[in-house]
């Protein structure tokens, strides 16, 4: 593994393994890219993707409920979507599944997104320089948009939701990838920190065994467990997309 490793160079790549982690720094100069790959992100990659016009990530029900009301009143089309232990919520348009947001239920429409762990590590990150959105499906334009931003900051955060404030091993993993593609496309110099080695390497891992690393982790045990398992082989697509959606107060867009 450390013949990818350049050294010691002007842009340090980190790996934060939960939003608990993000919180403690202070990140106003910082590009942050935020992956929850089961399932909030990867919702988010496949809703852009299919021709959604914006995602308005919520802290809690009340703000997303009062904020979808206020886009109604406003004329403008809007869903209102989100999970609860992994489950739609009750009223709510939309769940968290990759799934349901096809192009014919998403184009051209807003959506209010409100899920456990994903909206919420997204406005910890509210605070930085650039936040991006990662999941599998993007992995290699992430990679992309990391070169493109090469000049503009010393340090890269790639923040994994987590679950309930807990490391999950599917967000490092998908992590890993994003700094995997960089390195094995690039000729820039980057430098690692320990818990970025440790993210690639658990790439490498499973690197050909995506759909098996899901079942092993605790929170894709969980979704299998309440019959919503069929959405793992959706969420460990790879490159899916050539999105690299970016959060401008508040609003998530291509």
């Amino acid at each position: 593994m450390q013949a990818f490793y350049k050294g010691v160079s002007n842009v340090l790549l980190d790996v934060l393994f939960n939003r608990m982690e993000l919180e403690k720094c202070e990140i106003n100069h910082h590009i942050v890219f935020v992956a929850d790959v089961l399932r909030a992100t990867t919702v988010m990659i496949a809703a852009l993707t299919n021709g959604a016009k914006a995602i308005l990530p919520q802290k809690n029900g009340a703000c997303a409920r009062g904020l979808y009301n206020e886009l109604l009143e406003q004329g403008i089309p809007a869903l209102l979507c989100g999970e609860k232990d992994g489950f739609k919520i009750p009223g709510y348009d939309l769940g968290n599944s990759p799934l349901e947001y096809t192009p014919e239920v998403v184009k051209n429409k807003t959506i209010v997104h409100l899920t456990t762990n994903g909206t919420k590590t997204l406005a910890a990150a509210s605070s930085a320089l650039s936040v991006f959105i990662v999941s599998f499906g993007n992995i290699g334009a992430s990679a992309k948009r990391i070169l493109e931003l090469y000049d503009v900051s010393p340090e890269v955060l790639l923040v994994g939701s987590g679950r309930e404030e807990r490391y999950c091993l599917e967000d490092t993993v998908c992590l890993g990838g994003v700094i995997t593609y960089l390195l094995e496309t690039s000729d820039k110099d980057f430098d690692l920190t320990d818990s970025a080695v440790t993210a690639v390497d658990l790439f490498h891992l499973y690197r050909n065994r995506l759909l098996d690393m899901t079942r092993l982790s605790a929170h894709g045990k969980y979704l299998e467990s309440v019959g919503l398992g069929a959405d793992l082989p959706e969420c460990v697509k790879v490159d899916t997309s050539t999105l690299t959606p970016e959060m401008r107060g508040g609003r998530i867009v291509v």
